[in-house]
This record gives structure tokens, C-alpha cells and sequence, in this order.
């Protein structure tokens, strides 16, 4: 949740950006998540999340689009590869502020699995 004074007001996509734009560093973690879906050596490189856009879905629900980067080691080839990867996440526009449905993409244990 990034807290912010919107109750009564219907704000416009720019100034939805401009909120979330101030707190990234709030929310940024958890839209990351966990790289090690790509492997154990992935690595997020910090301050590289950005917004590629945000349209309205329904009456207050939005699509986030961002990108960010990410590097890997390649111990055979003593390398580090640069990745870049787009994904969505939805919001909600509460009175409160704005609210991320961030899916979870932690790697769970072997405990979890059994």
C-alpha cells in the first residue's frame, strides 16, 4: 500500500504516476520479487524499476507496466549477462491510497514442498 491523501478525488493517470513515482522505493521490493526463478545467481541492479505505463481498467482499478534490470554471473564464461524484464501489476485507487495486488514469487522450501 503507498499511503496517500486521494479520499474524494478521481485522480488522472499522470498524477497517479507522480505518486507512485515518489514511493518506488516503498513497493519495489515486492514487485521484484524473487529473481531465482531465472536462477540462483540472478541478481536485481538497484534503482533500475521503472514505470512504462498505467491505464485504467476498470472504474478505480489500474495496470501498472515496469521494467527493470537484472544481471547474472556466467561462471563458465566469466561474464555478467544484463537483462531487462516487463511485467504488470494491478492497484486499486482507496481513500486511504493506493493499493498493489503483488503476487507473491518467493521460491519456497523444500519444507513446503513435502
Amino acid at each position: 500500500m503507498i499511503s496517500s491523501d486521494i479520499y474524494g478525488k478521481n485522480p488522472a493517470v499522470k498524477e497517479l504516476q507522480e505518486i507512485i513515482q515518489c514511493s518506488l522505493s516503498e513497493i519495489e521490493e515486492p514487485l521484484i520479487g524473487d529473481l531465482s526463478y531465472f536462477s540462483e545467481n540472478a541478481r536485481y541492479e538497484p534503482n533500475s524499476l521503472q514505470i512504462v505505463s498505467i491505464t485504467q481498467t476498470d472504474k478505480n482499478q489500474y495496470s501498472m507496466s515496469y521494467r527493470y534490470k537484472w544481471t547474472i554471473f556466467n561462471g563458465c564464461l566469466d561474464i555478467n549477462a544484463d537483462e531487462f524484464t516487463t511485467q504488470n501489476v494491478t492497484f486499486m485507487v482507496k481513500p486511504e491510497g493506493l493499493e498493489f495486488d503483488i503476487i507473491d514469487t518467493s521460491r519456497g522450501s523444500t519444507a513446503d514442498e513435502l
